[in-house]
Formats: structure tokens, sequence, C-alpha cells
């Protein structure tokens, strides 16, 4: 194999594994949406412990707790 070959081969496999290693981390939103099927305790077990398990922890929580009071006509 000749040097330029070794280069272009060695430059490119440099540029994969720095954009391998550039993954983005985010969240997969539609996992943390309020819903029937995500408030079931065997689903919240299954999340990961990250800073969006919490948020849909407390809605699933008080989600259809709070009923307004009809007015009081004495």
């Amino acid at each position: 194999m000749s040097l330029k070959k070794c280069l272009i081969i060695a430059t490119a496999l440099t540029a994969v594994v720095g954009i391998s290693g550039c993954k983005d981390e985010t969240l997969d939103k539609a996992a943390y949406e309020v819903s029937d099927e995500h408030c079931k305790p065997d689903y919240l077990k299954s999340l990961p412990e990250n800073e969006a398990r919490e948020p849909l922890l407390e809605k699933c929580m008080t989600r259809g707790s709070y009923k307004k009071s009809e007015p009081k006509t004495w």
C-alpha cells in the first residue's frame, strides 16, 4: 500500500470514530409524554433515572386529581 492510501484510510477512520463519538444523547420525547400507558407503574419502573423521568412521575401522580369545587350558594 502506498503512503497516500494509508493516509486516506487513516483520515477516514479518524473521521468515523470522531463522528460516532459525538452522538447526541437526546431523549425520546414520546416516551415521556403523559398517557394512560405511560403512567402505569411497570412502565415508570422501566425508565432510566434521569432528568426527564421526574416530571413525568409528578404529572402522572397529579393527573386528574384536582377538581374545582362547585360554588356554594347558601
